[in-house]
């Protein structure tokens, strides 16, 4: 597929990278209620819109979407 695509889910290991985290915390945030992890068959994905209005929630940043 071509470069252009814009991505739509972090791995566990790209999310920790993209938040200077370790796995191991990402996977605490995991059991937070509301983290938006999904489970397709079995790989865990973190898609990169909830992602960013999950962490700008937690950071108290009003979205309006």
């Amino acid at each position: 597929m071509g470069d252009n695509l814009e991505k739509l889910a972090f791995t566990v290991t790209g999310f920790a990278k993209a938040m200077n985290v370790s796995r191991p915390t990402v996977y605490k945030w995991m059991k937070i209620p509301g983290f938006p992890a999904l489970r397709i068959g079995g790989c865990t994905r973190i898609p990169v819109k909830a992602a960013e209005h999950w962490v700008n929630k937690q950071a108290g940043v009003i979205d309006n979407e």
